[in-house]
């Protein structure tokens, strides 16, 4: 058994007042007090700090529900037996398991195989391609079902909805440009934001939804006078990187003198930083302007092109050339950095230069890091949290900016993340409302779904028609909801943020407990389509439920043991004594038979259905706290 030293340096300050002061110490408060043990000297003091006593399941449970889309028992109780930091370094390790794009080749393969029995066809060979966003969702759900890094696809989905690319587009029919994205954040998730910049900057998804593809330098030549678009230049900076305004190393924003917030760039920005994106075109084109050959032309990086033959005839091009600049010649200057003069050719290097001094710029961090709290943990960090976060960002330990592994930890592993105390008015803001699609996918994961033979069917339209929320399916580039966003009421009056309660709504809400009673009620949790048309049913790859190794605890006096299981799965813990007498108080009003003290079947399963819909309707589990 340890024995524990409370050294407590804290001066009696009523000794020189009249005011006595109480000072609390625990929950993490520990002001000018040291902790000493005998085995471990150096992590005494977790013991008046939360980390001192966890993992537990509770505890677990709400850690995961951070860090993942979705989790199980099984899962709480790997966590609670490793630790956090365990858990965080195994999933971070190794590369992504799952691709979405080579599961979508796969399944569309099949299709072709299917339709043309009597002459097999590769894929390669198609001109028309005919994989929909609706493959894409199949796709990305099997992904998400059964690959084993949960915080890998927690990240990304959180990556998507900060570098925002949307079906809302000239793509939205097309499945490989859309699971080719999502694998670029899965697989740069755990890189640097510099990598991952780049990454975004060069994917023709993100080309054609900001209209930089194909991108041409200024042309005053003739009467038609083009200049480069600048669609990419402003959202890169205002979105993607150091915001609107200066901030403070701990997010809060600057002011100048006279108290104003102070513009982290121009219009003469946007308009200079618009000439460094030229030039970039489609990789199997051969020339810029061209367009795409076939839906597996948005699967691969822009390529550079330095010149514009796209008004020549390519046949005539050396006899008849009509060649201007691709690439935007001369200097750029933007954010008080310039980029020298080069030959086109070199243009480049304009971009590296350009996505340089972008991610060195002193806001990425507050920036970029608040935003990344907000999607993990909670809508209102405070600037201390944000701050702490922020200096991993710079610097990792190791002298590297934007590891966003040491960046996640940070966010997951932060005393504001980790502590549980909702009281008084720090409860009204903590934490978040649960966005629905995560709602979604923790009911999915957390029962969990099963199918007879691992494969899971999910087109997920009716889905994104009551909760208006599906990866890459955002109406603008601002994403769902945007990050600012403040409801009327308590949260509006703190002058705090709520931004998942933009699409909180009558129409949402009541979506979302109608897709309760649809899933569990009526038995259909996902929305199966055959892949092609006259598809044979396959009934193994129709998921469900199975809640009979529950049954058992259907019974009136075994409910608050039933009801203590699910709490903790979904609620970690949080659900209100009223919450759970209001649950007990229905559930045991159903009809209830058991024969030889087995529960009959129907009973049973109709009170597990009730009650995980009164559970996931509940304010409790809705808010995450």
């Amino acid at each position: 058994m340890k024995i524990i030293k409370y050294q407590l340096v804290i001066l009696v300050l009523f000794l020189t007042n009249l005011h006595a002061q109480t000072f609390t110490i625990g929950q993490g408060n520990i002001r000018n007090t040291t902790v000493t043990s005998s085995s471990t000297a150096s992590q005494g003091i977790k013991t008046l700090q939360l980390g001192g006593y966890l993992p537990n399941k509770n505890s677990a449970s709400r850690f995961l529900s951070q860090a993942t889309l979705g989790h199980n028992l099984t899962q709480i109780n790997s966590l609670s037996a490793v630790g956090f930091d365990q858990w965080l370094n195994t999933e971070m390790s190794g590369t992504s398991a799952f691709s979405v794009k080579n599961y979508l080749a796969t399944m569309h393969q099949g299709i072709v195989d299917s339709i043309n029995r009597s002459n097999p066809t590769p894929l390669a060979t198609l001109t028309s391609v005919g994989v929909s966003d609706w493959h894409f969702d199949i796709s990305w759900f099997q992904g998400a079902m059964v690959s084993p890094n949960n915080l890998r696809w927690r990240t990304a989905f959180a990556m998507s909805e900060i570098f925002v690319a949307s079906r809302n587009s000239v793509f939205r029919d097309n499945g490989y440009a859309l699971a080719s994205y999502y694998d670029v954040l899965l697989d740069n998730s755990f890189t640097t934001y510099r990598n991952m910049i780049e990454k975004v900057t060069f994917h023709p998804v993100m080309g054609s939804y900001l209209t930089y593809l194909n991108n041409k330098a200024t042309d005053t030549t003739t009467a038609k006078k083009t200049f480069p678009d600048e669609n990419y230049a402003r959202e890169i900076m205002q979105l993607f990187s150091i915001g609107l305004y200066k901030l403070n190393p701990n997010g809060t924003e600057q002011r100048d003198a006279a108290g104003k917030l102070i513009p982290t760039y121009t219009n003469d920005d946007i308009a200079q930083l618009a000439k460094v994106f030229t030039g970039l075109g489609w990789a199997d084109s051969q020339y810029l302007g061209q367009n795409p050959k076939n839906d597996f032309s948005y699967t691969v990086p822009m390529k550079f092109y330095p010149l514009d033959s796209s008004d020549a005839k390519i046949n005539t091009w050396k006899t008849n050339p009509r060649i201007v600049n691709g690439h935007e010649y001369g200097p750029k200057t933007f954010l008080g950095s310039t980029i020298p003069a080069r030959p086109v050719t070199s243009g480049l290097q304009d971009i590296t230069d350009a996505l340089n001094i972008i991610s060195n710029h002193p806001n990425v961090g507050p920036f970029f890091c608040k935003r990344l709290i907000q999607r993990l943990v909670t809508s209102n960090p405070t600037p201390e949290y944000v701050g702490r976060v922020v200096a991993i960002f710079n610097n990792n330990g190791a002298g590297v900016r934007g590891d966003l592994k040491a960046v996640i930890k940070a966010i997951l592993m932060d005393y504001e993340a980790r502590e549980c105390k909702i009281t008084g008015t720090v409860g009204i803001t903590k934490g978040m409302l649960r966005e629905p699609f995560v709602r979604y996918m923790n009911i999915m994961k957390g029962l969990p779904l099963t199918t007879q033979n691992g494969v899971y069917r999910n087109v997920m339209y009716d889905l994104y028609d009551r909760l208006e929320q599906v990866p890459l399916f955002s109406p603008s580039v601002f994403n769902f909801f945007q990050a600012e966003y403040t409801p009327s009421g308590p949260i509006k009056n703190a002058k705090k943020v709520a931004p998942e309660f933009q699409i909180l709504n009558a129409q949402t809400l009541t979506g979302y407990f109608n897709a309760l009673d649809k899933w569990f009620i009526d038995d259909y949790p996902v929305n199966y389509w055959g892949l092609f048309n006259n598809e044979t049913y396959k009934q193994d790859q129709s998921p469900g439920f199975n809640f009979s190794a529950d049954y058992s605890l259907t019974r009136n006096d075994r409910l608050p043991i039933l009801i203590d299981k699910y709490n903790m799965l979904f609620a970690h813990g949080t659900l209100s004594p009223n919450t759970i007498n209001n649950i007990i108080t229905v559930v045991s009003a159903m009809p209830y038979t058991e024969t030889a003290g087995i529960p009959t079947e129907n009973r049973a399963n109709d009170r597990m259905k009730v009650l995980m819909y009164l559970i996931l309707s509940s304010p409790d589990y809705l808010i995450n706290r």
